[in-house]
Protein backbone atom coordinates (compact mmCIF):
# COMPACT_ATOMS: atom_id res chain seq x y z
CA UNK A 1 0.00 0.00 0.00
CA UNK A 2 2.77 2.51 1.09
CA UNK A 3 4.65 1.96 -2.22
CA UNK A 4 1.28 1.82 -4.55
CA UNK A 5 1.26 5.60 -2.55
CA UNK A 6 4.40 6.72 -3.21
CA UNK A 7 4.41 5.46 -6.99
CA UNK A 8 1.12 7.39 -7.15
CA UNK A 9 2.74 10.61 -5.69
CA UNK A 10 5.13 10.08 -8.03
CA UNK A 11 3.14 9.51 -11.02
CA UNK A 12 1.20 12.11 -9.98
CA UNK A 13 3.29 15.24 -9.65
CA UNK A 14 4.85 14.00 -12.42
CA UNK A 15 1.60 15.27 -14.19
CA UNK A 16 2.31 18.29 -12.94
CA UNK A 17 5.67 18.37 -14.84
CA UNK A 18 5.01 16.68 -18.18
CA UNK A 19 4.79 19.09 -21.26
CA UNK A 20 1.25 19.54 -22.92
CA UNK A 21 2.82 19.86 -25.85
CA UNK A 22 4.04 15.97 -25.79
CA UNK A 23 0.58 15.07 -26.26
CA UNK A 24 -0.15 17.12 -29.41
CA UNK A 25 -0.14 15.01 -32.75
CA UNK A 26 1.18 17.10 -35.85
CA UNK A 27 -0.53 14.47 -38.38
CA UNK A 28 -3.52 12.70 -38.30
CA UNK A 29 -3.38 8.83 -36.83
CA UNK A 30 -4.04 6.35 -39.22
CA UNK A 31 -7.26 4.99 -39.87
CA UNK A 32 -9.22 3.71 -36.61
CA UNK A 33 -9.32 -0.38 -36.17
CA UNK A 34 -11.75 -2.00 -38.11
CA UNK A 35 -11.38 1.01 -40.84
CA UNK A 36 -9.04 -0.82 -43.09
CA UNK A 37 -6.57 1.76 -43.54
CA UNK A 38 -9.45 4.30 -44.47
CA UNK A 39 -8.78 8.04 -42.84
CA UNK A 40 -11.18 8.95 -40.04
CA UNK A 41 -14.03 11.35 -41.27
CA UNK A 42 -14.41 15.05 -40.77
CA UNK A 43 -16.83 13.83 -38.31
CA UNK A 44 -14.72 11.46 -36.40
CA UNK A 45 -11.82 13.88 -36.75
CA UNK A 46 -13.39 17.03 -34.79
CA UNK A 47 -14.53 14.27 -32.20
CA UNK A 48 -10.56 12.98 -31.76
CA UNK A 49 -9.82 17.01 -31.26
CA UNK A 50 -12.88 17.79 -28.78
CA UNK A 51 -11.72 14.75 -26.76
CA UNK A 52 -7.90 16.02 -27.05
CA UNK A 53 -8.59 19.21 -25.93
CA UNK A 54 -11.06 17.98 -22.98
CA UNK A 55 -8.26 15.72 -22.04
CA UNK A 56 -5.72 19.17 -22.25
CA UNK A 57 -8.24 20.93 -19.81
CA UNK A 58 -8.63 18.09 -17.52
CA UNK A 59 -4.71 17.85 -17.15
CA UNK A 60 -4.11 21.78 -17.08
CA UNK A 61 -7.01 21.60 -14.38
CA UNK A 62 -4.94 18.57 -12.22
CA UNK A 63 -1.77 20.66 -13.04
CA UNK A 64 -3.46 23.62 -11.09
CA UNK A 65 -5.00 21.44 -8.48
CA UNK A 66 -1.72 18.81 -7.88
CA UNK A 67 0.87 22.50 -7.50
CA UNK A 68 -2.26 24.23 -5.44
CA UNK A 69 -1.82 21.19 -2.92
CA UNK A 70 1.59 21.93 -1.97
CA UNK A 71 3.37 24.55 -0.48
CA UNK A 72 5.44 27.33 -2.16
CA UNK A 73 8.71 25.62 -0.24
CA UNK A 74 7.72 21.94 -1.71
CA UNK A 75 6.72 22.93 -5.14
CA UNK A 76 10.23 24.40 -5.31
CA UNK A 77 11.64 20.72 -3.86
CA UNK A 78 9.45 18.72 -6.04
CA UNK A 79 10.78 20.89 -9.21
CA UNK A 80 14.42 20.10 -7.96
CA UNK A 81 13.20 16.05 -7.80
CA UNK A 82 12.20 15.93 -11.31
CA UNK A 83 14.80 18.33 -12.49
CA UNK A 84 17.11 15.92 -11.83
CA UNK A 85 15.43 13.08 -12.68
CA UNK A 86 15.38 14.37 -16.14
CA UNK A 87 19.14 15.08 -16.39
CA UNK A 88 20.48 11.98 -14.41
CA UNK A 89 22.75 9.43 -16.29
CA UNK A 90 20.80 6.92 -14.73
CA UNK A 91 17.75 8.66 -13.64
CA UNK A 92 16.51 6.31 -9.90
CA UNK A 93 12.45 7.09 -9.87
CA UNK A 94 12.66 4.81 -6.65
CA UNK A 95 15.12 7.38 -4.69
CA UNK A 96 13.10 10.03 -6.22
CA UNK A 97 10.01 9.01 -4.55
CA UNK A 98 11.61 8.12 -1.48
CA UNK A 99 12.94 11.45 -1.69
CA UNK A 100 9.31 12.55 -2.16
CA UNK A 101 8.02 10.85 0.24
CA UNK A 102 10.14 12.65 2.96
CA UNK A 103 9.42 15.98 1.71
CA UNK A 104 5.84 16.18 1.58
CA UNK A 105 3.39 16.57 4.73
CA UNK A 106 0.52 13.41 5.39
CA UNK A 107 -1.80 15.79 3.95
CA UNK A 108 0.12 16.97 0.83
CA UNK A 109 0.29 13.52 -0.05
CA UNK A 110 -3.14 12.88 0.85
CA UNK A 111 -4.18 15.27 -1.37
CA UNK A 112 -1.82 14.68 -4.34
CA UNK A 113 -3.18 10.52 -4.36
CA UNK A 114 -6.90 11.86 -4.36
CA UNK A 115 -6.44 14.55 -7.16
CA UNK A 116 -4.52 11.72 -9.32
CA UNK A 117 -7.53 9.23 -8.48
CA UNK A 118 -9.71 11.63 -9.83
CA UNK A 119 -7.95 12.64 -12.87
CA UNK A 120 -7.91 8.68 -13.82
CA UNK A 121 -11.19 8.52 -13.17
CA UNK A 122 -12.05 11.49 -15.50
CA UNK A 123 -9.61 10.45 -18.06
CA UNK A 124 -11.26 7.23 -18.09
CA UNK A 125 -14.45 8.34 -18.17
CA UNK A 126 -13.70 10.92 -20.92
CA UNK A 127 -12.37 8.01 -23.21
CA UNK A 128 -15.00 5.73 -22.83
CA UNK A 129 -17.58 8.25 -24.06
CA UNK A 130 -14.97 9.01 -27.11
CA UNK A 131 -14.90 5.71 -27.74
CA UNK A 132 -18.90 5.35 -27.23
CA UNK A 133 -19.16 8.19 -29.42
CA UNK A 134 -16.66 6.78 -32.02
CA UNK A 135 -18.06 3.06 -32.32
CA UNK A 136 -21.54 5.23 -33.19
CA UNK A 137 -20.03 6.50 -36.48
CA UNK A 138 -19.41 3.02 -37.77
CA UNK A 139 -21.11 0.66 -40.23
CA UNK A 140 -22.07 -2.72 -38.47
CA UNK A 141 -19.53 -3.88 -40.58
CA UNK A 142 -16.88 -2.14 -39.36
CA UNK A 143 -17.86 -2.33 -35.66
CA UNK A 144 -18.09 -6.38 -36.58
CA UNK A 145 -14.48 -6.01 -38.06
CA UNK A 146 -13.51 -3.97 -34.84
CA UNK A 147 -14.49 -6.43 -32.28
CA UNK A 148 -12.58 -9.34 -34.28
CA UNK A 149 -9.86 -7.68 -34.09
CA UNK A 150 -9.89 -6.47 -30.50
CA UNK A 151 -10.36 -10.18 -29.77
CA UNK A 152 -7.43 -10.84 -31.22
CA UNK A 153 -5.43 -8.63 -29.46
CA UNK A 154 -7.23 -10.33 -26.07
CA UNK A 155 -6.12 -13.54 -26.96
CA UNK A 156 -2.38 -12.35 -27.71
CA UNK A 157 -2.43 -10.93 -24.10
CA UNK A 158 -3.85 -13.24 -22.41
CA UNK A 159 -1.25 -15.85 -24.04
CA UNK A 160 2.02 -14.17 -22.61
CA UNK A 161 4.81 -13.09 -24.02
CA UNK A 162 6.16 -14.65 -27.53
CA UNK A 163 9.13 -16.84 -26.58
CA UNK A 164 12.58 -15.96 -27.33
CA UNK A 165 13.11 -16.44 -31.05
Amino acid sequence: MIDCMKRSIVLSLALVFAPAAALAQSAPPPGPPGMEGGAPSAAQMAAMRQVHAQAEAAHAQTRARLLAALTPAHRTAVANVFGQLAIAVNPDPRAAAQSLDALLSPAEKQSVVTIAAAERTNVHALMQQARAAFESTLSADQRARMAQREAQRAGMRQSGPLPPG
